[in-house]
Parts: structure tokens; sequence; C-alpha cells
């Protein structure tokens, strides 16, 4: 048994040294690549919310406070979305 076990890899050891393709990975070809990509996805669109509608960054909208309706700007702090409350009240329609 061992015998048949020493002579089966000893054939395939020898047919696989006898492959030139695969016979030492400094003779494999080189594989093309894909071209660079970015890092990141772009960058989603943000929003704040204010009584259930989106208000896209940079815009303003009137919003509650402890002090009433107040003007606020939507804006980014870090990395999230926030109201930028002014002391501004809301413009009367």
């Amino acid at each position: 048994m061992l015998r048949s076990l020493a002579l089966a890899s000893a054939l395939s050891l020898a047919s696989f040294t006898a492959n030139p393709a695969t016979a030492s990975p400094a003779q494999e070809q080189p594989v093309p690549v894909d071209p660079p990509r970015l890092a990141q996805a772009p960058e989603p669109l943000c929003f704040c919310w204010s009584d259930g509608r989106k208000i896209a960054e940079g815009a303003s909208a009137c919003i509650r406070t402890n002090q009433g309706r107040r003007l606020a700007n939507c804006g980014r702090v870090i990395n999230m979305m926030s109201w930028e409350v002014t002391e501004n009240p809301c413009p009367e329609s």
C-alpha cells in the first residue's frame, strides 16, 4: 500500500514538472489587469428632513424649534446632514 502511494506521488510530481507552463511561477504568462478604479463611489445626494419632506443640501426651510418656527439651512456636519437654525422667524405667507 505504501509503495503504491509513493509511486502515485512520484508520477503526479513528474507530470506536474513535465508541463512547462506550470513548472515555475517565474515562467507564468502575465495576466492583464483592469484599469485603475476610483477608491470610493461617487458621493450620494444628501437631504435633510422636515415634516416628512426631503430638503436638499444648501436649501432653507421653516422648521419647528423650542422658540417657534424658525428658518433653518440644511447642511453637512462632518459626514451627517444637520439643520443650522437661524434667528429669523419663518416668513408669513
